[in-house]
């Protein structure tokens, strides 16, 4: 369940099979930052761990198409 794709990120990218690779992080006092971890992809897991570090949205790629999510939101909070 931990790698499994939110209802959120299934309307954002219209797939239940979307893996969106994360690309930048942001967290208030350092703003937007390149996400030190190539490839990763957006999950719950990911997200959940994310949060705990104190990052708040993501820029992910999946496809051609690029967007930032909160990761509030994507866990369903």
């Amino acid at each position: 369940m931990s790698d499994s794709v939110t209802r959120y990120g299934r309307y954002k990218f219209g797939s239940d099979s979307a893996m969106p690779v994360i690309r930048e992080v942001y967290a208030g006092a350092g703003g937007w930052k390149d996400f030190r971890e190539a490839g990763l992809k957006l999950n719950r897991g990911t997200a959940t761990e994310l949060r705990a570090e104190g990052i708040t949205m993501v820029r992910v790629r999946w496809r051609l198409k690029t967007v930032e999510i909160s990761l509030l939101r994507y866990l369903g909070g």
